[in-house]
């Protein structure tokens, strides 16, 4: 075991404007007795949507709303007929706990439990981490909102650059979905469809890819692991450790051991508004009064092991504003 140490700040960096201001408060008790299910797409221990269940949970602490949880498992199982069968276990357990209100996290609890079960009723809706535009599941609608998630993909690829011999980009991730639709998103909106792309499915497949990239591209973003099978987190440290040669970044904190910098969102956001905008539908609010936004916090992360192995020296204004520290051994 190769012994690791991260250090969490309480750095944050605030980016754009969110459109709405949506305070995190205590609720009182005047919600005793009301409902609402959550609908996850992935599973617990899975870092971002982990994140997402303790900003739900902070918010209705105290509140007397009872949260059931599904969890439909959709990283670790990828094909198309358990994310049916998940969205069908979903909606059977919509109609036992009858909730006056559902909060969706991720796409697959759109695609797979919202489209085909609730949006054509009258049951409010929050979701949450749909990826960069819900227009293809039809939302926003009279009685469905939420929070996009947003890639600081800007920010992130100006501070790898700072470390790069050159533009060229490449991405590598789980193959997934989710991760289908980032990758296209990225190309059109970031790379004019430049960007090299890699979705594998084991271990084995993503340090092949890994190498192999590094040849193509001046800096990789490499990409959530979820849907990688055999992933092995201390491995994957010694291995990138090892046969990193390009700067490389993602925009999620919790890979900050695994890369050079991060941009990184912050799962607990998009939990902490869908959980507030329930609260405030369950005392009167319609749906349809909350405009559709996107995420705007982030925390830098910075690997100090990974700087080494490439000879990069932050600076300290760099080091002053991280809120992830990864030391390595």
């Amino acid at each position: 075991m190769t012994a690791c140490s991260t250090t969490r700040r309480g750095a944050l960096l605030v980016l754009g404007h969110l459109g709405m201001a949506v305070a995190v408060s205590a609720a009182g008790p005047d919600l005793a007795g009301k409902r609402v299910l959550w609908v996850d797409s992935y599973h617990a221990g899975n870092p971002w949507n982990d994140g997402i269940g303790r900003g739900i949970n902070a918010v209705l602490a105290g509140s007397g709303v009872e949260l059931r949880i599904v969890r439909m498992d959709t990283a670790r199982n990828t094909d198309e007929a358990h994310a049916r069968q998940a969205g069908e276990r979903a909606k059977a357990e919509l109609d036992r706990f009858r909730p006056d209100m559902v909060i969706a996290t991720d796409d697959n609890a759109a695609r797979y439990f919202v489209v085909p079960f609730v949006k054509e009723t009258s049951l409010p809706v929050v979701f949450a981490g749909i990826n960069w535009d819900a227009s293809a599941y039809g939302f926003p609608t009279r009685t469905i909102t939420g929070m996009l998630e947003v890639d600081l993909v800007g920010p992130l690829v100006r501070a790898m650059r700072d470390y790069a011999r050159g533009d060229q980009v490449a991405y590598l991730s789980g193959d997934t979905q989710t991760q289908a639709k980032v990758v296209a998103t990225y190309n059109r909106r970031f790379f004019d469809g430049r960007m090299a792309s890699r979705l594998v499915r084991s271990f084995d497949e993503f340090k092949r890819a890994y190498v192999e990239l590094q040849r193509q591209a001046h800096m990789l973003i490499t990409g959530n692991y979820a849907g990688i099978a055999g992933w092995d987190e201390e491995a994957a440290r010694v291995f990138i450790l090892e046969n990193t040669r390009i700067p490389t970044g993602y925009v999620d904190g919790y890979m900050t051991p695994l890369v050079l910098l991060t941009m990184g969102k912050l799962p607990e956001e998009q939990g902490e508004y869908a959980a507030e905008v329930a609260l405030k539908i369950l005392r009167g609010a319609k749906p349809a009064e909350f405009p559709l936004v996107e995420n705007r916090k982030a925390v830098l992360g910075l690997n100090l092991a990974l700087a080494e192995r490439l000879g990069v020296v932050f600076s300290p204004a760099l080091l002053k504003n991280a809120g992830i520290v990864h030391r390595g051994a």
